[in-house]
């Protein structure tokens, strides 16, 4: 569903164009409408709509400067302007401030449709090369064995994906069906094997469909990652054992309470010299740098589930939820308690400017209900 938004002084027009629309505009959704050009930047900053229909010849601000601004904020808006002024002065200036399309008026229905719709198409365009690049640094992360980043950047690219389609799963289910043939291809070519993840079927509708949320659908995609980088770091052969291997085990493996006498075994070094190396080329030491790696997942859970707060600090191997909580506060400044109320606020407001409740984490909760 794509958001339009109306910048038009004269009522009887806007009426036309909404009729225009809801006849004919299947994927469109007027958010919003403004009948000055001061109301309209404000309304389009709060909204933040993909098109903007906006008339020149507006009160307080014109048409062109309220163009520029809105360009100026975010050159991915579409604009078309509507004029009644057939005149090269006025076009002159709205294709310098880079203006998408015009309309004259009287507006005609077919001309509308065209006019948004090449809007749309440009718009997909848009998006598919952010996706591709988001995807590419996922991709990249792997190959370059940096196990951190590539968990970073899938969760950049979910959110990407989510905030764009917001609940449109077939797009979502297209997308990661995408993301998941590129990552066979480079399994393959890496490790020598193909994925073996519902993920990567003809029709993963139905998988991609059974998680609430996109926190859990990057859970079952890190697990996939996860097989990944097992065949590649796991084989005692080929381990180089440079900080990067070592990052990458702690990293995978923060969730239990590993120390650094297992990692110094892993690596194939003594705890003293590890923990001389490792202060050296990350800058901190290990238990900082553990410490580290399990807020940012705790923060990520906090935000994106309802699973208790007792429960993530086990998951974390935390055993004492008090001592959780102030490892935690240190951290952040805030409690697990204040963080989920900050970030979960800030969702549920995005999700009633859309008009949509938002998705609990239901099946995740269960499950560690389940385990407690």
């Amino acid at each position: 569903m794509y958001k339009l938004f109306i910048v038009e002084d004269e009522h009887l027009e806007i009426e036309a164009i909404k009729l225009i629309l809801s006849q004919h505009g299947e994927n469109i959704e007027v958010v919003g409408e403004a009948s000055s050009g001061l109301v309209a930047i404000e309304e389009i900053r709060r909204l933040n709509p993909d098109i903007i229909l906006l008339d020149i010849n507006i009160p307080e601000i014109n048409g062109i400067d309220v163009l520029k601004m809105i360009k100026k904020e975010d050159h991915e808006k579409k604009v078309i302007l509507i004029t009644a002024f057939n005149e090269f002065d006025f076009a002159h200036q709205a294709i310098k401030a880079r203006v998408d399309d015009f309309l004259l008026k009287p507006i005609r229905p077919q001309q509308l449709m065209d006019s948004i719709n090449q809007s749309i198409a440009s718009l997909k365009n848009n998006a598919k090369e952010r996706f591709d690049e988001k995807m590419n640094e996922v991709i990249f992360a792997i190959i370059q064995k940096k196990y951190s980043d590539a968990r970073t950047a899938l969760i950049s690219y979910l959110d990407m994906i989510y905030d764009y389609h917001t609940y449109d799963i077939m797009s979502v289910q297209a997308e990661i069906k995408h993301f998941m043939e590129e990552l066979n291809i480079v399994t393959q070519d890496m490790c020598g094997y193909e994925l073996n993840s519902p993920l990567c079927t003809s029709n993963n509708m139905q998988f991609v469909n059974g998680y609430k949320n996109r926190y859990d659908l990057k859970i079952e995609i890190m697990k996939t990652i996860d097989k990944v980088f097992d065949r590649m770091l796991d084989n005692k052969e080929t381990r180089k054992n440079n900080i990067e291997d070592i990052l990458n085990y702690i990293d995978r493996n923060c969730y239990k309470d590993i120390s650094l006498d297992q990692v110094g075994e892993y690596a194939n070094m003594s705890s003293y010299y590890l923990s001389k190396i490792f202060k050296k080329e990350t800058g901190v030491n290990f238990v900082t740098y553990l410490t580290e790696r399990k807020i940012e997942i705790a923060k990520d859970m906090l935000a994106n589930t309802d699973v208790p707060i007792i429960n993530i600090a086990l998951d974390l191997s935390y055993h004492e939820p008090n001592y959780f909580s102030k490892v935690f506060k240190k951290s952040t400044g805030m409690t697990p308690t204040e963080y989920r109320k900050e970030r979960r606020g800030i969702a549920l407001e995005e999700d009633e400017h859309l008009g949509k409740a938002h998705p609990k984490d239901e099946k995740y909760t269960e499950k560690h209900r389940e385990v407690s």
